[in-house]
């Protein structure tokens, strides 16, 4: 791998973290879930491709990333599930019968 590759990988990853903080200061409701995510999953596969080495392995190795990838997007949607199922009730605590 050259330095040249490692380099823009470096610019790619700060141009991304860049964009996270700036979409945190956005007022764009439900919106800036996704993008953050988006953004989330883009560094990522920049990582995974890159520093990884991915690309130049075997499928095997390939295949377990995936996995792992994989079972990360499993737990994200449980744990989303999970939370906007949850209602809200108050009980009150000095409440006399």
């Amino acid at each position: 791998m050259s330095a040249r590759t490692i380099w823009r990988c470096w610019g790619a990853l700060m141009v991304l973290l860049a964009l996270t903080t700036a979409s945190a200061f956005l007022p764009l409701g439900t919106a800036n879930l996704f993008i953050s995510l988006g953004i989330a999953v883009t560094k990522a596969l920049l990582v995974l491709f890159i520093f990884m080495e991915l690309r130049a392995s075997n499928a095997l190795v390939r295949v377990f990333a995936a996995a792992g990838f994989f079972w990360l997007l499993i737990m994200i949607a449980l744990t989303s599930a999970d939370y906007t199922h949850r209602t809200d009730q108050r009980v009150p605590v000095d409440e006399v019968p």
